[in-house]
């Protein structure tokens, strides 16, 4: 009974992976072909004053927005961790999803910036910067040398609010789940654009960021269930 329960959710996780890589493929195209991005981005930026609609340097906005979830997001990995290497009841499994999901969702699609090369609004040529505007697909000018790669795609802050959707493969009751992923995309796309209204991010950072952060979720869940079926005797 418990292995075709665990059955039906690989297929169910297995639906979600390929939308999600779908809708992935998708988001793609519409940041290299589109022009939203820009679009939006320029109601966040003052032409006249050159000055984002935030002020990166604004101590309360900063703290609320960028330092405190990252503190209280660094004290829930403490809690599950903890609770995974003590607790003897049988939600062990599911905190050591959590934490799994908390540690390595911002380790890897945090880490993903490192090697696109794309730089943040604030640096581009458009907003008085001093790079050019090229998109994921694009070619840099051949005479342009950067002393530094770009690391601005995809969001790299707003993971630590996405990772929660870890939370709707990891609670069991429905409604538990449908509030994990609803915290995680309100949490995710609020740090999202405190960033996008001061120029660290686009849109496109951000869209890319909630769909891989919620592809990483799947797979962990995957691994998790694959693992638990293993442990089950056979039917």
């Amino acid at each position: 009974m418990e292995n075709s329960i665990i059955s039906l959710r690989l297929k169910k996780i297995d639906q979600m992976i390929l939308a999600t890589l779908a809708l992935l493929a998708l988001a793609l195209i519409f940041v290299q072909y589109g022009n939203f991005d820009v679009w939006l981005q320029n109601k966040f930026f003052d032409f006249a004053q050159k000055k984002w609609l935030v002020d990166k340097t604004e101590p309360v906005a900063k703290f609320f927005f960028y330092q405190f979830p990252k503190m209280l997001f660094s004290l829930a990995i403490i809690g599950c961790l903890l609770v995974s290497l003590f607790s003897k009841t049988k939600n062990r499994r599911k905190f050591i999803l959590i934490f799994l999901g908390f540690a390595l969702i911002p380790l890897i699609a945090g880490n993903v910036k490192k090697f696109t090369n794309v730089y943040c609004p604030a640096q581009l040529e458009i907003y008085g910067g001093a790079k050019p505007y090229i998109k994921i697909f694009s070619s840099y000018p051949q005479d342009f040398k950067a002393e530094k790669r770009g690391q601005c795609f995809p969001a790299g802050h707003a993971v630590t609010g996405f990772a929660l959707l870890i939370l709707f493969f990891a609670l069991e009751k429905k409604s538990n789940r449908i509030l994990g992923f609803c915290a995680a995309i309100i949490f995710g796309w609020a740090m999202g654009t405190y960033q996008m209204l001061k120029g660290a991010h686009f849109f496109g950072d951000t869209l890319i960021a909630m769909l891989l952060c919620f592809l990483i979720a799947a797979i962990l869940a995957r691994i998790n269930e694959v693992q638990l079926a293993k442990t089950l005797p056979k039917n």
